[in-house]
């Protein structure tokens, strides 16, 4: 499966510091790699958007996504407050 990010994706991605919450960030994308329905769609105007929701030291957080055939595309992550900007 081919992987793309955002441009918002990869500034989010960038402004990570702990190592630990790029860890989780990994390993949350490798199991979307591994089960591509596994996020719950999104209604109204992201109805083609899928939220997968992980946890970083105790804070939940979602990962925004598409599915395009055989392409993941990865729009954005955090906390729910914003995301959907």
């Amino acid at each position: 499966m081919k992987l793309i990010e955002t441009a918002k994706f990869k500034k989010l991605r960038k402004k990570i510091k702990s190592a630990h919450e790029k860890e989780v960030l990994k390993e949350a994308i490798i199991k979307i790699m591994e089960d591509p329905e596994a996020g719950k769609l999104l209604k109204g105007e992201f109805r083609d958007l899928r939220s997968f929701r992980y946890t970083v030291k105790g804070q939940s957080r979602r990962h925004i996504y598409k599915i395009e055939k055989d392409t993941l595309v990865l729009f954005s992550f955090g906390p729910r407050e914003g995301i959907y900007k």
